[in-house]
Order: C-alpha cells, then sequence, then structure tokens
C-alpha cells in the first residue's frame, strides 16, 4: 500500500475542502419531503391472505392472517382509497371508506379483523402518540377476537382493561387512547369478562419507560397455533 506523508494528506485534504465548499455554494439544499406514516395488522384469522392497495395499486407483499408490521412506514401524503383484497386474486375482502386524508407527520394503522356477524372489516385509526415519558410506560388493549364476546385484560393480578368486545375501539375511538403505567416485567392474561375462566396468557418482559405498547387478544375458537387464542405485544416504532 502506498503511504502519504503528512504534508501531501493535509494538501489533499484542503483541496477536497475546497472542492466541497464549492459544491454545497453551487447546489441548493432541498427540504426534506413530507411524509405520512402508515403501519398495517392483519388480525382476520377467518381470512385469506390479503395484499393492499392504495388508490388501486399494490403497496404490499401477500399479508398472512394474524401477521403485522413490527414498524411505520414513509408514505407520501395525500387521499387513499384503501383496499384489501385477497392475494393473487381481484376478489374485494374489505375496504376503507374512500377518500381518506393521509397527513403529513401523521401516523396511522390500518386495521383488518374479523366481523362477528361473518367476513372481514377494515379500519382506519389514527394514532395519538402520549408525550414521551422516561417513568412510565404506556399501553393500550385491542380486542380483536370475534370468537370472545366479553373479555377482561390483567396485567399482573390487576385487571386493567374490562368487559371489552370485538373491535370496539373502532366503534369508540377513546379505546385507542394510551394509559401510562410503571414500566416492567408482566404477565398478561385476557380472562372471559367477569370471571377468572383464562383464555390465553403471556409473559412479556419488555414494557420499558418511554415505549408505547398495542397489547392485543386475537384468535378463533377450535384454531391451530397460529389462529387460536393467543395475547400480542406490539411496540410502536419507525
Amino acid at each position: 500500500m502506498k503511504k502519504l506523508n503528512l504534508s501531501a494528506f493535509a494538501a489533499i485534504a484542503v483541496m477536497s475542502f475546497v472542492i466541497l465548499n464549492g459544491c454545497i455554494k453551487n447546489t441548493p439544499i432541498e427540504p426534506a419531503k413530507p411524509v405520512s406514516y402508515v403501519s398495517v395488522m392483519n388480525i382476520a384469522l377467518k381470512a385469506p391472505a390479503v395484499e393492499l392497495l392504495f388508490n388501486g395499486e399494490k403497496v404490499t407483499p401477500p399479508i398472512n392472517p394474524g401477521a403485522y408490521f413490527t414498524r411505520f412506514s414513509s408514505i407520501e401524503p395525500g387521499i387513499r382509497n384503501v383496499v384489501f383484497k385477497k392475494a393473487s386474486s381481484d376478489s374485494v375482502v374489505a375496504e376503507l371508506p374512500p377518500g381518506q386524508l393521509y397527513d403529513s407527520s401523521s401516523f396511522y394503522t390500518v386495521l383488518l379483523y374479523d366481523n362477528p356477524s361473518g367476513g372481514a372489516l377494515g379500519a382506519r385509526i389514527k394514532e395519538a402518540f402520549p408525550a414521551a415519558d422516561a417513568t412510565k410506560t404506556h399501553i393500550r388493549f385491542f380486542q380483536l377476537s370475534a370468537d370472545m364476546p366479553h373479555v377482561d385484560l390483567s396485567v399482573d393480578n390487576t385487571k386493567l382493561f374490562l368487559d371489552r368486545t370485538p373491535a370496539d375501539n373502532i366503534s369508540n375511538p377513546s379505546l385507542n387512547l394510551f394509559q401510562a403505567y410503571a414500566p416492567g416485567s408482566y404477565t398478561l392474561k385476557a380472562t372471559v369478562a367477569g370471571t377468572d375462566s383464562v383464555i390465553a396468557t403471556t409473559s412479556f418482559n419488555d414494557l420499558v419507560a418511554g415505549g408505547i405498547y398495542t397489547i392485543f387478544l386475537r384468535g378463533v375458537k377450535g384454531g391451530s397455533a397460529a389462529t387460536g387464542f393467543a395475547v400480542e405485544v406490539l411496540r410502536a416504532t419507525n
């Protein structure tokens, strides 16, 4: 390897700075383009795998029942007509109200879930994340099992979310808000509302200070390991 002495290196460094400085002066710096942020949850376990379409254009590969994004993805802001179609098909599984605006610097969760009356439904949640708090974790609970009409969720031995019904957060948007809780490791347990009859339970060791989490129940009666009852935890991140 050819070595440079210090004087030669200094001369090259000065020349590089002059060239770079000239480029900076002559090249306008474009401001960052505004973006929206979107996450997708397919918790319609009785429906087939789906593809998501924005304004008629496929924007995801097939999303299997029970699958969801682990982080928010950026998209160009604007009006979107959002449709879930059966993977590799033109068959519509569910669609959202047309003409919804995805605003800049805003976060949205697009949700597909089982309708207790049959079929699947789609919905959009505009997220309202809490202010950062280095001493608290923030949690909410979605009841996304169409086969369980009334559910309580306990954090350790404290019943924190009571008598939740399938996808009640869609008709009652206040249930999409997060509440502050002490950080720590917990057992999360879904039970039949008003009883100690356990539907599903999980231990979660990472409700960290400053974290924002969606806890949700999913599952169908008689389901497999992939579609049976389970409590899952999703941390908001982008």
